[in-house]
């Protein structure tokens, strides 16, 4: 937002202050928060929710939402539309388009490209079969990853709150091997809980939970990528494998898989019985060749992340019981862990005696966490907002003013 123009804002309207990024605005019905202005003639003729997009797209990324032509076309609707409706998403990537002149959200996510990395490490012939999917990531309500149908081709997208699950998980896993007090890695455990209960604010780029270590950070972004990477193979497997047939087609409300999304727009998806998602595992795994080292770490990022998952599962089932007696289209992430164990000859990751002392430690911890922490402190863990790794924060910034 023009400097000037805020100037002459605020000598107009003795209600308005200044904020980090544009104006804040007291009305009757509280705060209004203007943080730009759009010029209307850059968007002419792209109908009337342009302006909606305007402030994280470009006119290029606008015309390919509104008319898909492919199916990466697509992907990038999927994404915009997880923003659009999240004034505090809008935010984040406002953010991170920062003063750039060229900035597309197409670009950006083509920037962060990371499919590469798996895709070669396989065969040609599978290279070959997955290369045309777009996947990546993309601001799902849910930590979760879905494989979607679209008129003109699948499309594979992970959320990017799963992504920060898993990082901070890290943290707690790894974190007394760098010296991080007991405190910080008990914060590191909640925020991930926090974040796959749904009650974290997705705000991470502008409000930092911690600054930690450039060593410590390298190391938990090194392995939060192998999971990543996992669960990219996880779900190029289901390709590969022929479970994205019409047989395992859903269909339901886009809004529940990015929030606040209005309207009554629905997507298909493909869900799977047990037997494929235990497949799908061990494929990710074993479709790598000629990288030893690679096939390793991603075993063992497998087994984390299912160790995650399985703490996660336990806090929720605790919070929402019936969740218990539900049926899943995915198995028990332990059963997953054991499976892909036995299919490895232990070969490759941890050995079944690391795996079950960690999954002891894990849901040892869990147990604790809920008997000793969320028993007592429910509405506080369920309150939406930003919790913080009290030693790497050293101050906490105050929402539109600080950031």
């Amino acid at each position: 937002m023009d400097k000037e123009f805020i100037e002459t804002f605020l000598e107009s309207n003795p209600k308005a202050r200044r904020a980090k990024d544009g104006i804040i605005i007291e009305t009757e019905y509280g705060l209004l928060h203007l943080t730009g202005v759009i010029k209307k003639s850059e968007y002419e003729g792209l109908g009337e929710n342009a302006s909606f997009f305007a402030p994280f797209c470009s006119r290029s990324d606008i015309e390919k939402i509104n008319t898909p032509k492919n199916a990466s076309d697509f992907l990038l609707k999927l994404r915009a539309e997880s923003i659009v409706d999240n004034p505090r998403l809008i935010r984040v990537f406002k953010s991170r388009k920062g003063n750039k002149t060229s900035w597309s959200l197409e670009k950006y996510y083509r920037e962060r490209i990371r499919e590469d990395i798996y895709l070669s490490n396989l065969s040609k012939g599978n290279y070959d079969k997955l290369k045309s999917i777009p996947a990546g990531s993309a601001y799902l309500d849910s930590a979760n990853a879905v494989c979607m149908k679209t008129e003109l081709g699948n499309i594979i997208a992970i959320s990017e709150p799963l992504e920060h699950f898993l990082y901070f998980m890290n943290i707690f896993f790894y974190g007394e091997n760098f010296g991080i007090k007991d405190e910080d890695i008990h914060a590191s455990f909640r925020i991930a809980q926090r974040i796959m209960a749904g009650h974290e604010s997705f705000d991470f780029d502008i409000d930092p939970r911690a600054t930690l270590p450039e060593h410590v950070e390298i190391w938990i972004n090194h392995v939060t990528n192998l999971q990543y990477q996992f669960i990219l193979g996880h779900e190029y497997s289901h390709h590969l494998l022929g479970h994205v047939k019409d047989s395992n087609l859903h269909t339901e409300a886009l809004s529940s898989f990015i929030g606040m999304h209005e309207g009554d727009s629905k997507i298909r998806y493909y869900k799977y019985s047990h037997k494929f998602e235990y497949d799908a595992d061990w494929h990710s795994i074993k479709n790598i060749k000629g990288n030893s080292k690679f096939k390793d770490e991603l075993a063992n990022a497998a087994f984390l992340t299912l160790m995650y998952l399985e703490s996660s599962r336990m806090i929720l089932d605790y919070i929402n019981p019936r969740r218990a007696n539900q049926v899943s289209s995915h198995p028990d992430p332990s059963s997953r862990i054991y499976k892909i164990r036995k299919k490895l000859n232990n070969r490759y990751g941890f050995t079944r005696e690391q795996i079950e002392n960690n999954l002891h430690y894990l849901n040892g911890y869990t147990e604790s966490f809920i008997t000793q922490y969320l028993v007592f402190n429910f509405d506080e863990f369920e309150k939406y907002g930003s919790h913080y790794l009290p030693n790497y924060k050293e101050k906490l910034l105050i929402d539109r003013v600080d950031y």
